[in-house]
């Protein structure tokens, strides 16, 4: 797999989680250009049913796709269905959604 993507890097647990949880390139070719800001120390990024049906991505009405990236590193990628629980235990971070 490319270790690279657009302005991003891949860190290893990223590659990992992207083929463990079946989240090709083609897809985040789609994502990462409406990501605004990855200047910050931690960026969570919450990617909503509607965005994903709208770019014709979904993978069910259910689940939406989180991104941690960390200055311009992908960090980590996971299917959720309940994503606020990141809201009460995250602190110092920025939060975007893409609906």
């Amino acid at each position: 797999m490319n270790t690279q993507i657009l302005e991003y890097r891949k860190t290893d647990h990223f590659l990992l989680s992207q083929w463990d949880r079946k989240i090709d390139d083609d897809m985040l070719y789609k994502i990462l250009p409406f990501i605004e800001c990855v200047e910050c120390e931690k960026d969570i990024i919450l990617i909503m049913p509607s965005f994903l049906i709208k770019k014709r991505m979904q993978k069910d009405h259910k689940q939406c796709l989180i991104l941690i990236i960390k200055e311009k590193r992908l960090i980590t990628s996971f299917w959720c269905d309940h994503p606020n629980y990141l809201f009460k235990n995250e602190k110092n971070t920025h939060f975007q959604i893409l609906y």
